[in-house]
């Protein structure tokens, strides 16, 4: 089963995992960043930081495949999935609700180029909802 994940979180993939190496710079990262210094590298890791935690709380309850790499469509980022069983994230009628669950209060980091003003933690429900989940029908995979 394909599912899409959008959020209005910047979880963009940048690949910066390590601790900043001033003799590495400058370059670009994944998502065409140009690091030329210490603030730029720590803006490129939390955009991937951002993406990490996502990707884990989807992995909380089962292993994800043919993960597509998030793109940025007018302010909101999203990316695709695969999951292996159909309802491993299904609560009672919401085919989401255990996820919704394990994402409701997990705090992300702002301020690196998100389009609109959020909480700074993930709401998968209600009116500051910043997070979204859906089956996909298309096959979107990158």
């Amino acid at each position: 089963m394909q599912i899409q994940c959008r959020t209005i979180f910047d979880i963009s993939e940048t690949g910066i995992t390590g601790h900043y190496k001033p003799q590495q710079v400058p370059f670009r990262d994944r998502a065409g960043n140009y690091i030329t210094d210490q603030m730029g590298w720590t803006r490129s890791r939390n955009q991937q930081r951002n993406l990490e935690t996502i990707t884990q709380l989807l992995q909380l309850r089962t292993q994800i495949f043919d993960v597509s790499t998030p793109e940025n469509q007018q302010g909101y980022w999203s990316f695709w999935f695969t999951v292996e069983f159909e309802g491993i994230y299904q609560q009672d009628q919401d085919v989401f609700g255990i996820l919704k669950k394990d994402c409701e209060g997990v705090p992300m980091l702002l301020g690196l180029g998100e389009k609109f003003a959020t909480n700074s933690f993930l709401t998968p429900n209600g009116s500051q909802q910043n997070i979204w989940f859906e089956i996909s029908s298309v096959n979107n995979l990158s």
